[in-house]
């Protein structure tokens, strides 16, 4: 781990780059500028977001991106395929090993990729242990980049971990780490692919270099013009956190630290774990940053319910009492208030911060706690299977944020006491889910039933209203002469409060359905009859000294918990917010 690595909140958007080694010094100058163009063009589209290259630094096209990068003045990681001292070895030239060991110096971040097993430090010289090395190194760079850049003439010599290799990852979809044959079916991890068709010295194919359409996965979208479209969204909605968190920051520290600190409650001593305590201010401050999206979505919706119900109040007003064309000019106007109102709440994309940033804080908590007891699985290989498209930038943030720990991120943490960890875990997180849920079940069953009767007071209310204004038409003879003297305003009143309170009856069962609190406290329910029953084999499992038995059980809660939140997100997607046409 280098020195000059950063603890940063902001999400960053990572270019990887592969290419030949032997690459003519005529194409270098004409290489590295259109890798600055493309930098350039990425930052001028995320304004808010630090652009990273991902880099091995292997002579050649490696060291001209990181050579670009620093012309860029943008940070760039230095991804080794090995120990360094090893690495040194396949530099062909002294010139370029000086080359190597300088822009090494220059990087913000170095990681050394493990030996697989099996290999050592003397076997690793074999060509196919080798090769392996280099494979997993491309791995890497195509699942934490989001654009791969490949300097490469197109050719696959089929060799293991070269250039070809690292295109097919990323274009073709790249294994999850804990993937198994049983999910053969499911979306892989793609992105963007800028070829740059580049000559190599042994096999000069063109006179130049020759920069080629960026290629774009299929899920993208069927056609050139809707992967650009999908692509420039997972693009907006980085930059759009990173503005976020950058606005609101300086009125969020305190309460930030608060909420990550209640992670390591009774267990202060995990909060000197520096990827623990990274990854709860990063769950604290997308939790932070929903909450404020789902109040400003909240009063959004209250407030366009309330104009639409008072435009009404006003049109019938008019039509029952006053007759006034200035009256009636309060209809529209405050309809079209209205229609401004939702208009600027859909611009300013209150619904889906709300929802994206839960979603992204959520699976941060549960990987601080699969971290916290000694899992290093990676929640993006489980998270939002069946939620993908515009959801595709959580799962890039979820991959690449924890870049800057990932030395510790493969390192468990080591609690004194095994046991200790699933007690942490019990206490925690089931206990805390548990009661959060069983909180959250009563408190939407509760406003469920208060917005149905102020819904159904609202209906009985227009409906004696119309029985009255009927009886008073039908019976007026009979009515006697002092009410008989205000019988046209008494006839207009009740008019009034008929066509009044129907439409605030349906704004409040609007509202009602658009919050979904029935479906909601179902689903809370649910999860707290899951995690009552974790609580209670997790209890079995502690008081037995069981290890394998609560490793299974926090494993399987995790997916579970994970597949509720997406559950959640696509319940709510379902209910967006609209201009009320009823």
């Amino acid at each position: 781990m280098s020195k000059k690595s950063k603890n940063n909140s902001l999400i960053t958007l990572n270019i990887g780059i592969t290419g030949h080694r032997d690459i003519r010094h005529a194409d270098r100058e004409i290489l590295k500028q259109l890798l600055i163009d493309f930098i350039k063009k990425k930052q001028n589209q995320c304004s808010n977001t630090p652009i990273v290259l991902l880099t091995p630094l292997a002579e050649g096209a490696d060291q001209i991106a990181a050579l670009a990068a620093i012309d860029c003045k943008i940070d760039f990681n230095a991804v080794l395929p090995m120990p360094v001292e090893e690495y040194k070895r396949d530099f062909v030239s002294a010139e370029s090993l000086r080359e190597f060991e300088s822009l090494l110096a220059k990087a913000s971040l170095v990681i050394e990729l493990p030996l697989q097993e099996g290999t050592t430090i003397k076997n690793v010289n074999s060509p196919v242990r080798r090769n392996e090395q280099y494979y997993q190194n491309g791995l890497f760079l195509a699942r934490h980049c989001h654009t791969l850049i490949a300097l490469w003439d197109g050719i696959n010599n089929n060799k293991k971990g070269g250039t070809a290799d690292v295109v097919k990852l990323k274009k073709s979809g790249i294994p999850g780490k804990f993937e198994d044959k049983s999910k053969r079916l499911h979306y892989l991890q793609t992105g963007p692919i800028y070829h740059i068709v580049t000559p190599r010295k042994s096999n000069p194919v063109i006179d130049q270099p020759l920069p080629k359409p960026i290629s774009y996965p299929t899920h993208y979208g069927e056609d050139l013009a809707s992967s650009v479209k999908h692509d420039e969204e997972i693009h907006k909605r980085i930059d759009s956190f990173n503005k976020d968190f950058t606005k609101k920051w300086p009125d969020l520290q305190k309460i930030v630290k608060e909420s990550a600190g209640e992670l390591f409650a009774n267990h202060p001593d995990l909060a000197n774990d520096k990827a623990l305590h990274n990854i709860a201010e990063k769950y604290a401050i997308a939790g932070e940053l929903s909450n404020i999206f789902q109040k400003k979505r909240f009063r959004a919706l209250q407030g366009l319910l309330f104009l639409v119900v008072l435009a009404f109040f006003f049109l019938h007003s008019n039509a029952e009492f006053f007759h006034e064309p200035l009256i009636l000019l309060l209809y529209p106007l405050t309809m079209g208030i209205g229609a401004i109102w939702f208009f600027i709440a859909r611009r300013k994309h209150y619904e889906y911060k709300h929802e994206d940033y839960r979603a992204l804080s959520e699976a941060y908590r549960i990987q601080f706690f699969l971290k916290a007891c000694g899992k290093n699985d990676n929640v993006s290989d489980h998270y939002l299977k069946r939620h993908r498209g515009e959801l595709e930038w959580v799962l890039y943030t979820l991959r690449t944020s924890l870049l800057n720990d990932w030395e510790s991120e493969n390192k468990p943490v080591k609690l004194d006491i095994t046991m200790r960890a699933f007690i942490f875990l019990k206490t925690n997180w089931v206990n805390h889910q548990l009661e959060y849920f069983n909180r959250k079940t009563i408190e939407h069953n509760n406003s469920s039933k208060n917005w149905s009767s102020l819904a159904n007071y609202s209906f009985i209310i227009a409906i004696l209203s119309a029985c009255l204004l009927f009886l008073i038409s039908y019976y007026k003879e009979l009515l006697p002469e002092n009410i008989r003297l205000f019988e046209e305003i008494i006839r207009s009143t009740l008019s009034c409060c008929t066509s009044v309170f129907l439409v605030l009856a349906a704004a409040l069962h609007g509202y009602s359905d658009k919050m979904i609190f029935a479906e909601q406290a179902k689903n809370y329910h649910q999860m707290a009859q899951l995690f009552q029953l974790a609580s209670d084999k997790l209890n079995h499992a502690i008081e037995t000294n069981d290890v394998i038995e609560a490793n299974d059980i926090i494993g399987e809660l995790a997916q579970e918990a994970l597949l509720e939140n997406g559950d959640w997100l696509l319940l709510h997607r379902s209910r967006p917010l609209e201009i009320p046409k009823g």
